[in-house]
């Protein structure tokens, strides 16, 4: 079927407030706008974290796409019944994402979840997070490097490996992959139908994918978007993606 318009992908906005004058703002990481227009045949549209008031289901339906994103903010531990909060957080992302995510896996929508994105699916699937990995005895520190300019955070800072056989090995084409880290949170317990696609040497959860699921879904807790033009496995993640979401505004919703 013809379509006269790129496929659509939603990201979900975060609540900003900006330091100097305490506006309020929805928007979201420019690196995840640029990737989509870059890297795939997609337009990227926003959508407001505003729980309760627009029917994002609907919305949903007429997308082909959906991409979670990262975020300076983290999941409120209220979430997933631990009392722990590591600030910033964001409760009307939380309460805006989180009960849709059961909708977009019924329905099969392309979705590549990332950091943030790949924290909040877990927890709507019944699992948990470490509010701070980095204190868990035996686990690396994950997050962002203190030193060198905002560009070198992005820089890869360990190794990790894929589960063997598994979706991502076969699409990486390798058994390892060295990747950034710049995440507070992680998961602890799993969540319902996820499986492990990676880990890192420390046994922290790196890549998620969905049981039995016909759709396309990833969840990574790097940065693929930073490298999606000079990483190999960055391009095929996101050529993935594009295959899915163009096969799906093709095909139909």
């Amino acid at each position: 079927m013809y379509s006269p318009t790129k496929p659509i992908v939603a990201l979900f906005a975060d609540i900003i407030t900006k330091p100097d004058d305490k506006r309020i703002y929805h928007g979201s990481g420019a690196n995840y706008i640029k990737a989509l227009a870059t890297a795939t045949n997609c337009a990227p549209i926003i959508l407001p974290a505003l729980p309760g008031i627009n029917n994002y289901r609907k919305i949903l339906d007429r997308v082909d796409g959906v991409m979670l994103t990262g975020s300076l903010s983290n999941v409120h531990p209220g979430f997933y019944n631990k009392d722990k909060l590591v600030e910033p957080s964001d409760l009307d992302r939380d309460k805006t994402v989180l009960p849709l995510i059961d909708h977009i896996f019924n329905k099969e929508i392309p979705m590549l979840a990332i950091c943030r994105g790949f924290q909040e699916v877990n927890v709507a699937m019944g699992g948990s997070l470490h509010a701070d990995i980095h204190d868990v005895p035996g686990r690396m520190d994950h997050r962002a490097p203190k030193k060198g300019s905002l560009e070198s955070q992005y820089d890869k800072q360990h190794e990790i490996f894929l589960t063997e056989n598994g979706k991502l090995e076969k699409l990486a084409g390798s058994p390892t992959l060295e990747v950034n880290s710049l995440h507070t949170q992680g998961i602890d317990q799993l969540g319902k139908s996820l499986v492990i696609e990676a880990v890192a040497k420390d046994e922290t959860i790196e890549a998620i994918s969905l049981d039995n699921y016909s759709g396309f879904f990833y969840g990574v807790q790097w940065h693929p978007e930073t490298s999606v033009e000079t990483d190999d496995f960055s391009k095929k993640l996101f050529s993935q993606f594009n295959d899915a979401v163009e096969s799906r505004n093709l095909n139909g919703k």
